[in-house]
């Protein structure tokens, strides 16, 4: 046995006793089969390896709650992971994807959902069901329309859609109550943000492009405005107070 396939025995060996796996930057081409006598696998990071796909096997790690597929070469996704309903993060940023699973809305305890620098154009419908959802990273990909049906999105505190192709933001991400984080740069055809996104919201740190900022810097005049600016002045008091302290501080748009 070469010392590769030694090491990879005792990673699975260890993880029959402990559910976690880490087989990042191991140089696999495919899934090993060995992998598969792993009964009882929590967390799965595949990460940094030559994926071109994903065995449809993995949909038997019922247990599984974090699944990391990072920097492969993976054009799409196995619909049979919509079955893993217990998974909580699902990870395949720098990957080739061209869309999502079509049932992707069947995880319904998916809480991180982080998929930026690959080719997806368009959404699934099933989205807008992970109402358990806090952070989205679609950015970096090719997307031209963000789905009415993200309103429904109610646990969602981060997204980030930056370097897209995205046209316009429709109203009813007004519907995210608990939305704080949104990065909307390198979308040059967004040309106004809905009232309710900056007034019915929590945010308070929004980036976008300079056509959508005054000469101030800070966000242009547009109705919502000013309900966007009680808000990110409160986060940048807190910000200060926290220097006082003694913390570091960090200001953002």
């Amino acid at each position: 046995m070469g010392q590769g396939q030694s090491v990879l025995s005792k990673r699975i060996e260890r993880a029959e006793k402990t559910g976690v796996l880490a087989l990042s930057e191991s140089g696999l081409e495919a899934v090993p089969d060995k992998l598969f006598t792993v009964s009882n696998l929590r967390s799965l990071n595949l990460a940094s390896n030559k994926l071109l796909k994903l065995s449809p096997r993995v949909a038997q790690f019922k247990h599984l709650t974090s699944l990391t597929l990072d920097h492969n070469k993976l054009k799409a996704l196995p619909e049979d992971i919509c079955s893993l309903v217990k998974l909580e993060l699902l990870s395949a940023s720098h990957n080739s994807l061209a869309a999502l699973p079509y049932a992707l809305g069947s995880l319904k305890r998916l809480k991180k959902l982080m998929v930026s620098k690959n080719v997806i154009a368009e959404l699934p419908h099933s989205i807008q069901n992970l109402t358990s959802l806090a952070i989205l990273d679609l950015s970096h990909n090719v997307i031209d329309e963000v789905p009415a049906g993200f309103g429904a999105l109610s646990s969602l505190v981060e997204m980030r859609l930056e370097q897209n192709r995205i046209r316009s933001i429709p109203a009813t991400l007004g519907k995210l109550q608990r939305l704080k984080d949104l990065d909307l740069r390198g979308n040059e055809g967004v040309k106004a943000l809905p009232e309710e996104l900056l007034r019915d919201t929590a945010l308070q740190h929004l980036q976008v492009d300079a056509h959508l900022l005054g000469t101030d810097g800070v966000l242009a005049e547009m109705p919502g405005r000013d309900a966007y600016l009680a808000r990110r002045k409160a986060r940048i008091d807190k910000e200060l107070h926290g220097k006082a302290e003694g913390g570091d501080v960090e200001f953002h748009q």
